[in-house]
């Protein structure tokens, strides 16, 4: 009988818990009515990938436009900016095999009417083409909303590791992971201003 399955398998356990996903906010210094009244936040998002630019940008606004009264059109009074990164990993269970990542040249905010302090978007993106049975994302996203004079309002940071939940078995591309990633931190933003 081999026993070294049962011998990794403590191990493996022990790097699943260890490598979870995890997020961290800033504790609200206002309260959510002074976030929120009469006020007009402008939503901006940089990815470096402009087709998943627009893509963050339309779930960030369908998830947190409910929370926030966020603006296409001038004037605001301060900004909501989501800065995301993704890559993908693949393996065969128990072993790696490749890696792939989105790439891009994008430098500027992209917002509704389009990049702000950008004159050019082009992004290319390398996809692993190995025959694997598993493949996942990790994937890391800032928000940071700020007042109109930059005070910083709201902070999270949010760090997902694919292929250590269950999710990872559904979320195989930067665009679902984003779509997951931004659900989750609009639950947190609503639990950490005790919203229901």
């Amino acid at each position: 009988m081999n026993s070294r399955p049962f011998i990794l398998i403590p191990l493996f356990l022990a790097v699943i818990f260890s490598a979870c996903s995890s997020v961290e906010t800033s504790k609200p210094i206002n309260s959510l009515a002074t976030i929120r009244n009469a006020q007009r936040y402008q939503l901006l998002v940089r990815t470096g990938n402009p087709v998943l630019d627009k893509m963050v940008y339309e779930f960030a606004f369908a998830q947190f436009g409910d929370a926030l009264p966020l603006r296409e059109k001038e004037p605001y009074t301060g900004k909501m900016e989501i800065t995301f990164v993704s890559s993908s990993q693949s393996a065969f269970i128990g072993s790696s095999v490749g890696t792939g990542e989105v790439h891009g040249s994008e430098s500027g905010w992209y917002t509704a009417g389009g990049y702000v302090g950008a004159a050019t978007a082009t992004a290319t993106a390398a996809t692993v083409t190995t025959g694997t049975t598993f493949v996942w994302q990790n994937s890391t996203m800032i928000i940071v909303l700020k007042s109109v004079d930059d005070e910083r309002l709201w902070t999270a940071d949010y760090n997902y590791k694919g292929g250590w939940e269950f999710s990872g078995w559904v979320v195989n591309t930067p665009e679902e992971a984003a779509r997951l990633v931004v659900k989750r931190l609009k639950d947190k933003f609503v639990s950490d201003f005790g919203l229901k």
